[in-house]
Parts: structure tokens; sequence; C-alpha cells
């Protein structure tokens, strides 16, 4: 197992990827990794996942209480990654954040069902949803099932969540969970194949349909 010094380091890198990708903005998400049954790494409430560095990462213990002297308070959500934790076993490394396309279809409630790429369906399978009530701490049974079964999910209304065994497999997670979003939202704009095929061969015409299709992308990828 690494050293929790090594383990830090992961989730600041993680949490500058997560930024980099435009997975975050500002203050938002949360990264946490469980060392123990009893401690628990997370980052800090308030900062930037930019300017994280080791000594801001926050140690707590089951019950969500900060141990020892870090001058930082722990994500306001860290019960909720614990309590994930205690529902999977074999999770290790929990990501919560807002990557555009898949939060959009949380914001809308959309299920992500459509197979678009066959890699993205076996490695993700059917893309659920879940609820959580922050002020009740009320978790819906579909949530539970999540934490139970899924390597990345709608988080319902808000946000996208991914497990993983590792730091840098929670993060693959959620980046193919963006990804398997962007191609829906892509594939649900472009006609049926044989509209395509009509357009493309067509004697005069096609290049304006697919203009046409392109603009509609463009404008939707930019609002």
């Amino acid at each position: 197992m690494p050293q929790e010094y090594e383990i830090r380091k992961t989730i600041c890198e993680i949490g500058k990827r997560l930024y980099e990708k435009g997975y975050v903005a500002a203050k938002h998400g949360n990264i946490s990794y469980k060392l123990s049954e009893n401690e628990y790494l997370c980052t800090p409430s308030g900062v930037s996942k930019v300017y994280l560095t080791p000594d801001k990462i926050v140690k707590v213990d089951a019950n969500g209480k900060k141990i020892g002297a870090c001058a930082y308070k722990p994500t306001s959500e860290v019960t909720l990654h614990i309590r994930m934790y205690k529902e999977n076993p074999e999770v290790r490394a929990l990501i919560h954040a807002q990557p555009p396309f898949s939060t959009a279809y949380a914001i809308k409630n959309a299920p992500i069902n459509d197979c678009v790429l066959p890699e993205n369906y076996v490695y993700l399978g059917v893309v659920p949803k879940g609820a959580y009530n922050k002020e009740t701490g009320e978790i819906s049974s579909a949530l539970i099932d999540c934490m139970k079964n899924k390597k990345g999910f709608l988080f319902e209304g808000t946000s996208v969540f991914s497990t993983g065994d590792t730091l840098e497999n929670a993060f693959d997670n959620v980046d193919s969970l963006e990804f398997y979003s962007k191609m829906n939202f892509i594939g649900s704009y472009i006609p049926e194949g044989p509209a395509v095929v009509d357009a493309v061969s067509a004697p005069s015409g096609g290049d304006d349909l697919i203009r046409s299709i392109t603009e509609q992308v463009m404008r939707k990828l930019n609002s």
C-alpha cells in the first residue's frame, strides 16, 4: 500500500487534472481516499483543486472528525464519502466532480442509457442516478445501489460521482463517464444513419445538411 504522503500527493495531482480538464471549477468538487476502516484522507473545504498541496489534505476518522493539526476543514461532504465506503468495501477512492456534459444530464435528471460506444457500455454499464438530501442526510435506494455496484453515476440534480480501487482508477471512471455523456449528447443531434449516407452521397445539398448539423452541435457546446 502506498505511503500516506504519496497518497496525499496523488490526491493533489488528481485535483489538478480535474481542474485542467474542466471537470471542476473554483472550489467545487471533492476527493477522498480510504486509508483504513477508521482513517480517511479528503480534500479541504473552500480550496480550489488547482491549489492543493499535501499539507492541505485533511485526515478524518470514521465519523468525519478531523485527525491531527491540519489548518483546514474537511470537505462538507466527507460523511457522504464515508457512507459510500461502508456500502462498498472494495472502493478505496472517491471523486465528486462537475464535468459539464455528464453534470448537465444530472441537472436535467436525464438518464445516459444509449450505448454510443461498446467500450463505454462494457466499462460503465447503464449509468444510473441517485439522490442525496444534504440537509437531512437522506439517501435514495437508487444511490445506495450505485454505491454498491457502480464505477460512475449521476448525482441527481447536481453532479457526478466516480469510484475506484485507486485514485487513478477513480479519475479514469469520471473521465470515461464524461466522454460517454459527450458522445451521447453529440449523437443526439445527428440524424439516423441512412439520412447521413443519403446526405453525403446526394449530388447536391449534402454539404448544406452536414454544415447545418455541425452548427447545431457547436451552438449547443458553446451555450
